[in-house]
């Protein structure tokens, strides 16, 4: 399955969307979600840094499966 998400911008009730070359076929299913608003807090430069600096040297072995989480916790 060929997957594309696009935030398109809607004028007078209608959407312009262009698919890529790639995409080969006679017919798409879109689903339309309102776009949500942004975030209302900001996340600094160094805060940011500091989350991709952990995820750069996470140890892959200790992820749990999201299945699993949501079983024990959810």
């Amino acid at each position: 399955m060929n997957a594309i998400r696009k935030i398109v911008e809607v004028k007078n009730h209608e959407l312009k969307i262009k698919h890529p070359d790639s995409f080969d076929s006679e017919y798409a299913e879109v689903i339309i979600f309102p776009k949500e608003e942004e975030s209302k807090f900001d996340i600094s430069d160094e805060e940011k840094q500091v989350i991709l600096g952990r995820i750069k040297n996470s140890d892959p072995t200790k992820f749990r499966p999201w299945r699993e989480l949501r079983e024990k916790y959810l």
